[in-house]
């Protein structure tokens, strides 16, 4: 599965429930940031707590792909929340995120059907690395 093999289904029913529901609240966030074309402190502070949570249970769970590119978005949120956010990388923020997004829900829907976890995201991990 990607390290660990979870055969105590309630922590993995939790975990699936748990990070499900925050890439949820991910959605929400970025439907109501694309629509006002910024993200507010608020929304910045979510997407970082967001972030975090998934990064510590994943981590629990050893799904390693899911863990990183999480870890490294908590990074630059730290850094947005922070220093504030250059209004004129929105854009490329927002496509990031969206992609980040993405990817974590591929990932976790790979948890949900017995299937391997990607290897390596380095390509995404280098966006975020960028963008830092």
């Amino acid at each position: 599965m990607g390290g660990s093999d979870y055969t105590n289904d309630s922590i993995m029913e939790m975990y699936l429930f748990e990070s499900t529901t925050l890439l949820e609240q991910l959605d929400d966030i970025l439907l109501r940031s694309e629509k006002i074309g910024t993200l507010v402190l608020e929304d910045v502070n979510e997407i970082f707590r967001i972030m975090h949570t998934i990064k510590g249970s994943s981590a629990m769970m050893d799904f390693n792909s899911i863990t990183s590119a999480a870890h490294k978005l908590e990074d630059l949120f730290f850094i947005i929340r922070d220093n504030g956010l250059d209004e004129s990388n929105f854009v490329d923020l927002f496509d990031l995120v969206l992609r980040v997004s993405d990817f974590l829900k591929e990932e976790v829907e790979k948890v949900q059907n017995h299937e391997e976890l990607s290897e390596g995201n380095d390509d995404l991990v280098q966006e975020i690395l960028a963008m830092l």
